[in-house]
């Protein structure tokens, strides 16, 4: 063969083999890049202002070097409102967070108990007393200076036993101090207001008599138990649907006598629909504040009391939700999710100013394009801030399921 046109003929195949090598070169130079970024974590003595964090630009590498870390001196607080925590069995993360960071909280409320009416019993069980803690409980409080234990109760019936329960207070009431108050417990958080409406009870007059008196009566008697306090978490004054539930104004000013503190769900505002959107969206966190405040347009409703402004706990959601509507799928996102997302896709974080709020996208193995929106420390700012100009606290649901540079905003 000619040598001009044997080298004719391998020039293609040396071209290609090129090519090949160049994209395999490629590919394995992403992948040291994905590998090279590591996951920061711990104390440091970096400010959170220093670490770009604070930025509408935000970088997925940021997140990834710098989210997970938390600077050292834990005793320093910047929101001045009261914070409540919540802490769930499942998210043991949770109760770390609660320890390391118990100077910025003035409650911790873990999720441990269920208020239940048994069939043809004629008084409720208290279940879920096997996840007291006392060690973690004692760490918390260690110095004197730990917050306040309020372990939340939840209402878990069908609609004859809530009946039944709001019926007969007084058994709920003797059940629910004994564990309390043998506990040695600090108060309580209940919560049932949301299932009260689900099925309508708050619409029928006799029910809510009731019902609101069940509620005065447990912080009459956490009050009466050596000044212990009562929480109530409701749902917000403004819901996002007209299906979702919401706390009525007027029965927000007739519980506030009673009550310490309202934990008012101002997260998940898009789950109702289904449709890919913030979490809590600025200005439907201001509507409610307003709406609290002052109470609809024209009407002639009283002015919020300004003695009750600090016992009002805006929601703040450490978690955000993951939307791929092409499938119908919603799903939660922790910082656990949140972590090998943004290591495996590297997605691009888009700042929307309309909400206030991050978001990116990413497409799985199916080719299904997911939406997500998660809290990161400028969004968290933002409604520290409306809490801030509004005299209010915040309640967090739930701790050990953010960045731990959230608390350096706390």
């Amino acid at each position: 063969m000619p040598r001009a046109l044997s080298l004719a003929l391998l020039a293609p195949l040396l071209l290609l083999a090129a090519s090949v090598g160049t994209v395999e070169g490629a590919q394995r130079r992403q992948q040291r890049r994905r590998r090279q970024v590591e996951v920061g974590s711990g104390p440091t003595s970096e400010q959170i202002w220093d670490t770009g964090l604070m930025e509408t630009k935000l970088s997925h590498v940021s997140m990834l070097e710098r989210g997970r870390e938390y600077y050292d001196d834990t005793t320093v607080r910047r929101f001045k409102g009261f914070v409540l925590g919540y802490v769930t069995p499942w998210n043991r993360g949770g109760y770390m967070n609660a320890v390391t960071f118990r100077h910025k909280l003035d409650a911790v409320a873990p999720v441990w108990f269920q208020i239940k009416m048994p069939e043809g019993q004629a008084a409720p069980t208290i279940t879920g007393t096997h996840e007291i803690n006392q060690t973690w409980i004692s760490e918390l409080r260690e110095g004197g200076r730990g917050p306040l234990v309020v372990p939340r109760f939840v209402i878990e019936a069908e609609v004859p036993q809530h009946v039944a329960m709001v019926q007969n207070p007084r058994a709920v009431l003797e059940a629910v101090r004994k564990v309390v108050t043998e506990n040695n417990f600090d108060g309580m958080v209940l919560e049932t207001w949301v299932a009260w409406q689900s099925f309508n009870g708050l619409s029928n007059d006799m029910f809510k008599k009731a019902a609101m008196q069940l509620v005065s009566g447990l912080a009459e008697a956490m009050h009466s138990s050596g000044g212990k306090k009562f929480f109530l978490a409701v749902p917000p004054l403004l819901p996002a649907t007209e299906k979702s539930p919401w706390l009525a104004r007027q029965d927000f000013l007739d519980l506030a006598p009673h009550v310490d503190g309202f934990s008012v769900m101002t997260y998940d505002h898009n789950t109702a629909t289904g449709r890919p959107g913030a979490n809590c969206p600025l200005p439907w966190l201001q509507a409610n504040i307003k709406h609290m405040e002052k109470g609809p347009k024209r009407s002639k409703e009283p002015p919020l009391p300004e003695a009750v402004r600090p016992r009002v706990l805006l929601g703040a959601n450490f978690y955000g939700w993951d939307f791929a509507p092409s499938r119908g799928g919603l799903a939660a996102v922790t910082v656990s999710d949140l972590v090998p997302l943004l290591q495996k896709h590297q997605p691009e974080l888009r700042w929307d100013e309309g909400v206030e709020e991050h978001t990116f996208q990413y497409q799985d193995k199916e080719g299904h394009v997911h939406h997500v929106w998660y809290p990161t420390p400028r969004s968290l700012e933002a409604r520290l801030q409306v809490a801030r100009d509004a005299g209010v606290g915040i309640s967090v649901w739930e701790l050990g399921q953010g960045l731990e540079r959230f608390f350096d905003l706390l």
